[in-house]
């Protein structure tokens, strides 16, 4: 595969997961007791951040990193999910696979840039 699709496919995910996160949740103005919106919308805009973020850097050094394949898949189905069924992220729902997520793009991400550097 060449270099650069992996890193065009993490900044389109990027962009894309910020987006539907920042309109899906922080600015829906939806609050259903028992759900807190606005802390699940952080963190997939901030997964959303960290993916475009290290998909730029990559593209940038024409690097292919596995992490960050595994990043762009992960926010991938975040971002299915939270199109598909917002509930699920939420808290009270399946919240702890937003946090998951969270986590592990932040880590391909911090590999893909120390990789680099």
């Amino acid at each position: 595969m060449d270099d650069r699709l992996a890193a065009v496919a993490a900044v389109v995910v990027g962009i894309a997961l910020a987006v539907v996160g920042l309109f899906e949740y922080v600015l829906s103005g939806r609050s259903v007791p028992p759900y807190e919106p606005l802390a699940t919308g952080v963190l997939v805009v901030v997964s959303g951040l960290l993916l475009l973020v290290a998909g730029l850097v990559a593209l940038r050094a024409a690097l292919d990193a596995l992490s960050l394949r595994a990043a762009t898949v992960v926010g991938l189905l975040a971002l299915l999910l939270a199109v598909f069924q917002p509930e699920s992220l939420l808290f009270g729902g399946v919240f702890w696979l937003g946090l998951v997520a969270a986590g592990l793009i932040a880590a391909g991400a911090y590999r893909t840039v120390t990789k680099i550097r």
